[in-house]
């Protein structure tokens, strides 16, 4: 048997023969490689703490057993440069109460921060009641989809009392200047 001279070697047409990468391609695995890890890491490790968005304002209990006072700024700051409006906090002696109005079209006026009146009306005469005054607006939500939306405000509970347990056509607001 004869062996085949280096020239005719490099003419075969073996369907298998392996070369060293490039340095291009070995770029590519390697930035494939880093960005694989980092999407398991991603993954994998849970953050040790969770911040809840709608805190009530006042002093929490720290690690060390000492109290210190707790805000939401951060998270309110944190949402706005999300792109959505912050939620408020709902202030101490109140609760949150979600409130759909008569003429949804109001909700693209309203915002959160705003003082409002809460009227009811009734149906069986063209005449409303007044539930709360000067309620905080939490949130507002669905404003591009009136259908859908409501506000979140923040009633004294007998006020939410008289929200939650009323009928007729439904609620209207007045909002309150600034």
């Amino acid at each position: 048997m004869s062996r085949a001279s280096p020239a005719e070697r490099d003419e075969r047409l073996d369907p298998v023969r392996w070369h060293r990468p490039t340095r291009g391609t070995t770029l590519r695995l390697i930035s494939v490689a880093v960005l694989l890890l980092t999407a398991a890491a991603v993954l994998w490790f849970k953050p040790a703490t969770c911040t809840p968005l709608l805190t009530a304002p006042g002093p929490t209990a720290s690690s060390t057993g000492k109290a210190a006072p707790q805000s939401s700024t951060q998270n309110q700051a944190r949402d706005q440069t999300e792109g959505k409006p912050a939620a408020r906090a709902i202030p101490s002696g109140s609760v949150g109460v979600p409130i759909r109005l008569a003429d949804p079209t109001a909700l693209s006026v309203v915002r959160p921060g705003n003082r409002v009146d809460l009227l009811r009306l009734e149906s069986d005469k063209d005449r409303t009641t007044p539930v709360a005054n000067a309620a905080l607006v939490l949130e507002v939500t669905g404003a591009d989809d009136p259908v859908l939306g409501g506000l979140l405000l923040a009633l004294a509970p007998e006020e939410a009392k008289q929200a939650i347990a009323t009928t007729g056509r439904g609620f209207a607001i007045v909002i309150r200047p600034s």
